[in-house]
């Protein structure tokens, strides 16, 4: 696990500012810290364990773990899949923008233009790693390791694709639960679209490709958006 001690690094500096400073409960810190450590080395094995292509019947492929040998999580990002993924970021965060009038959800993002660009800055760092980290590292490698010793590679990434938007829209309810089902129905499909496209840049390109994603996507929607969009 020696690739991985940056992203564990990440989470823990993510996690940490994801808390006012002082934390007033030290104690849901430290314990916050360790889920997500716990969560990035299980995500990395999961997804190890993966084989890299539908070889054969299920157990056969589930008999592999590991064949590429190099944590294939964190993928092989280059510069120029580097800048794909935030452009594709970016430009996901120009259709939710696009979306939200016609979904009735401006209203929030119009709220957001009063808040420092400092802090909007760190709560899209926090976001982009600790999100990617729960949602598409542990979220998505968990439920394609666990269905791929039924079924073949392709369709256990996709039901782990379906599982990640799911949960990942349901995360982003929050507020908009009492705001009705039709509201709520859009909030899920945006944020499922989202976690589609993000998920599919872990699939292809690595975690650190989905966390640059992610992060291009939230300045767009929330750092630019309210200014220039909304």
């Amino acid at each position: 696990m020696k690739r991985a001690w940056w992203l564990y690094a990440l989470g823990a500096i993510a996690a940490f500012l994801s808390f006012p400073f002082p934390p007033p409960d030290p104690f849901t810190l430290v314990i916050v810290e360790i889920l997500i450590a716990l969560m990035v080395y299980a995500g990395l094995w999961f997804w190890d364990c993966l084989p890299e292509r539908s070889e054969g019947p299920p157990a056969q492929e589930h008999g592999s773990p590991g064949r590429r040998g190099s944590l294939a999580a964190l993928g092989m990002t280059t510069p120029k899949r580097a800048l794909y993924s935030l452009l594709i970021g970016a430009a996901s965060g120009a259709v939710v923008l696009a979306l939200l009038p016609l979904a009735g959800l401006q209203s929030r993002i119009i709220k957001e233009a009063s808040i420092p660009l400092w802090k909007w800055l760190i709560i899209a760092f926090d976001s982009s790693v600790l999100e990617e980290i729960i949602f598409r590292l542990f979220v998505v490698s968990f439920v394609a390791w666990l269905f791929n010793r039924f079924i073949r590679r392709e369709p256990s990434i996709w039901i782990a694709l379906a599982a990640s938007a799911l949960t990942f829209g349901a995360a982003h309810l929050g507020r908009w639960l009492d705001a009705g089902p039709i509201v709520i129905t859009a909030v899920m499909i945006v944020n499922g679209l989202i976690a589609i496209v993000l998920g599919l840049i872990y699939v292809k390109w690595g975690i650190e490709a989905a966390i640059l994603g992610h992060f291009a996507g939230d300045v767009v929607v929330h750092i630019i958006g309210p200014h220039f969009f909304i």
